[in-house]
């Protein structure tokens, strides 16, 4: 699927703790700062299927990861049609707080096909124009967590992550998909993925 007309769609990836949501509200702010309009989705998303995803995640359920892919391209098919087709349409800039890389890097990583993951999200969804991969080392990523929410057992397991993080970066290929070291400070991540989106829209 490439119909994107004017817009332009990022989208941020990595490993639990990376700051993903926290830059893509600094990324919306300094592109809204120059003038672009922007629009801001995280995955999952707000359906009935983004729903129950949150509860998996939660620990309130357990599925396959053949169910949690089947969630994922039911809760994405939607969120595709009823907000980032028709922001992209409007000519705004998207970003993505997580889009289906994570999918094809994270069910990929508990067994299933990474190709097969990422034929079926190519076919619903439209590639990115960039995806930032904020790249940090899972235990930073796990100390991270625990400050946040004060403690606790968070995180998806250290031996987990670490092959999470590998996989996403055998994705990076220094053009449509880069990587950003996330361990430095949250304004020097931020300057560093703004160059990337302004180098883009100046092509």
């Amino acid at each position: 699927m490439q119909t994107k007309n004017d817009g332009k769609l990022i989208a941020l990836e990595g490993i639990d703790g990376c700051g993903k949501s926290i830059q893509a509200a600094r990324l919306r702010d300094r592109l809204e700062s120059l003038g672009h309009s922007t629009v801001t989705l995280r995955e999952p998303g707000d359906s009935e299927y983004g729903q129950q995803l949150r509860g998996i995640f939660a620990g309130s359920r357990e599925v396959s990861p053949q169910e949690e892919v089947r969630l994922f391209l039911e809760d994405r098919r939607i969120d595709v049609r009823d907000n980032i087709l028709p922001a992209l349409a409007a000519g705004k800039i998207v970003i993505m707080d997580r889009y289906y890389l994570s999918s094809v890097v994270y069910q990929g990583c508990l067994g299933l096909d990474p190709g097969e993951i990422q034929a079926a999200n190519e076919a619903i969804a439209p590639r990115p124009d960039l995806t930032l991969i904020l790249d940090i080392d899972p235990t930073e990523a796990e100390r991270r967590i625990h400050a946040a929410r004060g403690g606790g057992d968070s995180f998806e397991g250290a031996e987990y992550q670490r092959r999470v993080r590998k996989a996403y970066l055998g994705y990076v290929d220094g053009q449509g998909i880069v990587r950003v070291d996330a361990a430095r400070s949250p304004e020097q991540v931020c300057d560093e993925m703004l160059e990337y989106v302004l180098a883009l829209l100046r092509r």
